[in-house]
C-alpha cells in the first residue's frame, strides 16, 4: 500500500466523516439501493478493499443497510490487473459484480451529440451511486474518479465514443465526456485518494471538479 494500512484507514474514514461538502446523512436520507462502482489500479486491490469496507460501514451507519447496497467493479485499465470479484464479496459480505461493457445495459440518456450513453444496467434500479478509488489524472493515465462511471460501468459502444473523445482531445476531452456521463447518471458520493493515501470525499461533481483543477484541466 502507498500508505501504512491503519493510517489509510483512518484517512478514509475522516474523509467519509467529513465530506467537503455535506455530511452522508443530508443525502443517504432512506435506506436507498445503493451501487457502489468501484475500481483499483494496479497495487492498490487492498486499498480498495480497506476503502469499500469503511464505505459499506459508514452506509450502514446513515441506514443504508448491507442488503441494499452492491459493488460493481468498474472496468479496468490498460496495464491494470481487474480485481477478484470472489475476493471483495468475502470481505464486504455484500454483493459484488463485475462490469462486462458487452453486457446488458440501459440508456441513461443522450450525448449532446444526439448518441445514447449507455450504463451497465445494474446501475438501472440504483437510487444512489457511490465511487470508490484511487484518482490520477497524468498524461496517458486515467484512474478513478468520473472515468469509473465512464468508461469504467460503460457499454461497449459508449466506450468507444468515449475512446474518441479521449483521440479527438486528448485528457480533457475524456474528462468532458466523463462528466457529462456523470449529469445523466449523478454520482451522490465521490470517494477518491491520492497517491500519498490523502482521501477525499464529496458530491460527483465537486469531487470530480476539483480533480479536474488539479489536472490543470477545467
Amino acid at each position: 500500500m502507498s500508505l501504512e494500512r491503519d493510517a489509510f484507514r483512518r484517512s478514509i474514514r475522516e474523509a467519509l466523516a467529513t465530506p467537503e461538502d455535506a455530511p452522508l446523512t443530508e443525502r443517504f436520507i432512506a435506506p436507498l439501493v445503493t451501487a457502489i462502482v468501484a475500481g483499483a489500479a494496479a497495487g492498490t486491490v487492498e486499498e480498495l478493499e480497506v476503502a469499500l469496507g469503511e464505505v459499506v460501514a459508514a452506509l450502514g451507519v446513515v441506514g443504508v443497510p448491507r442488503g441494499r447496497q452492491f459493488v460493481l467493479l468498474a472496468s479496468a485499465a490498460a496495464g491494470d490487473t481487474p480485481v477478484e470479484p470472489a475476493r471483495l464479496r468475502d470481505a464486504l459480505g455484500i454483493l459484488v459484480l463485475a462490469h462486462d461493457p458487452d453486457g446488458a445495459s440501459f440508456v441513461a440518456g443522450r450525448s449532446a451529440a444526439g448518441e445514447p450513453v449507455e450504463l451497465d444496467d445494474e446501475l438501472r434500479e440504483a437510487e444512489a451511486i457511490v465511487t470508490v478509488g484511487p484518482a490520477t489524472a497524468a498524461p496517458g493515465r486515467l484512474l478513478g474518479g468520473p472515468f469509473l462511471l465512464c468508461p469504467g460501468a460503460a457499454s461497449a459502444r459508449t466506450t468507444a465514443a468515449w475512446h474518441q473523445a479521449r483521440e479527438q482531445g486528448g485528457l480533457a476531452g475524456a474528462l468532458a465526456f466523463a462528466l457529462a456521463v456523470e449529469a445523466l447518471a449523478p454520482v451522490d458520493l465521490a470517494l477518491t485518494w491520492d497517491a500519498t493515501g490523502r482521501a477525499a470525499a464529496a458530491r460527483g461533481r465537486v469531487r470530480f471538479a476539483a480533480l479536474a483543477r488539479d489536472a490543470n484541466l477545467d
